[in-house]
């Protein structure tokens, strides 16, 4: 994780230069989404140490930070002028909100981190993925779990048809299978955690099938007429970050207190993500293959181009 100092200055004169300044509106009071979970460690540390309230500022801004953890939700707020960064996006969402109109766009890379998605069982449940043709499967669909379960099924010569997949959120997913209530389950974070902890088994990760990439979205206007927030933005995202580099121990300790694990855990699922926030190429076909996912699951219809109509440019090139 390289942290630059120039790089207020670089993104805001970037996002600056094509924008003439009449265009500008003011806004009072800005809202970005607040998700910590599964493990979004830049996002606790720049609310444990005031790193938004403090950029804007100067700006006479006001921040607010709604708790909506859903892609979906997100996306729909952002649609509706409820928000205006989503600031932890699984790249999914963020294609089936611009391919549905949404003028959404991706300024960075939140996340990557394919170890930390999961597919677990308990002791006495099924032994391997070739084991779950005909069982029950909880975890959330529509999501990077999802793609997970089918990319295990299809490398072991199943499909989702040969399951019984039940949309559940993590935290009910987590239950059911501890209760025994479903055979296995799609997890991440504190909630995959909980249940290794349990004697639960790894089936399968995303390590090796796929490679999952959360962004950081923002109304498409927002570039357009106020790119200095956005610019404030990422500043203080990255000052997150320069903070979880320069104190790593600290950084770990408010993270595990967050999360209410402790710290050796937290440790372990540090170890599971890359936090660098440069869109890259590989980001880019990463999320052409969660798109190609979702044609071939009837989720999206119309593809979009993901490198010209949903990365903004600046994306490119942060350091």
């Amino acid at each position: 994780m390289r942290i630059s100092i120039r790089f207020a200055a670089i993104a805001a004169a970037a996002l600056l230069a094509a924008v003439p300044q009449a265009m500008a509106q003011k806004i009072e009071t800005l809202r970005v989404t607040y998700v910590a979970s599964p493990f979004n460690v830049p996002s606790i540390v720049m609310r444990a140490k005031g790193y938004l309230d403090e950029a804007y500022a100067p700006m006479g801004i006001k921040v607010e930070s709604p708790e909506i953890t859903s892609g979906a939700q997100q996306m729909q707020a952002l649609a509706a002028g409820e928000v205006h960064i989503a600031s932890v996006l699984g790249g999914s969402s963020a294609i089936l909100g611009k391919a549905n109109g949404i003028d959404v766009k991706v300024v960075a890379t939140y996340s990557r981190g394919a170890k930390a998605y999961m597919i677990l069982a308990m002791p006495n449940g099924p032994a391997d993925i070739k084991s779950l043709k005909g069982k029950t499967v909880a975890g959330p669909k529509g999501t990077v779990l999802h793609q997970l379960l089918a990319a295990a099924l299809a490398k072991n010569g199943l499909r989702l048809t040969d399951i019984e997949h039940v949309n559940m959120d993590l935290p009910s997913a987590r239950a059911a299978l501890l209760a025994g209530k479903v055979d296995a389950a799609t997890l991440a974070g504190n909630n995959a955690l909980a249940v290794e902890k349990a004697n639960g088994k790894l089936l399968a990760s995303g390590d090796g099938l796929l490679d999952p990439t959360s962004v950081i979205g923002v109304r498409g206007d927002l570039i357009e007429k106020n790119p200095q927030i956005v610019a404030a933005y990422l500043s203080a995202h990255r000052k997150a970050l320069a903070f979880m580099k320069a104190n790593p121990e600290e950084a770990l300790k408010i993270a595990a207190a967050d999360q209410k694990i402790d710290l050796e855990d937290a440790r372990k699922m540090m170890t599971y993500y890359d936090f660098a926030l440069r869109v890259t190429d590989r980001d880019i076909a990463n999320l052409g293959a969660d798109q190609d996912f979702m044609v071939e699951a009837g989720m999206l219809k119309t593809k979009i181009d993901i490198a010209k109509d949903l990365i903004s440019p600046p994306a490119r090139t942060l350091e």
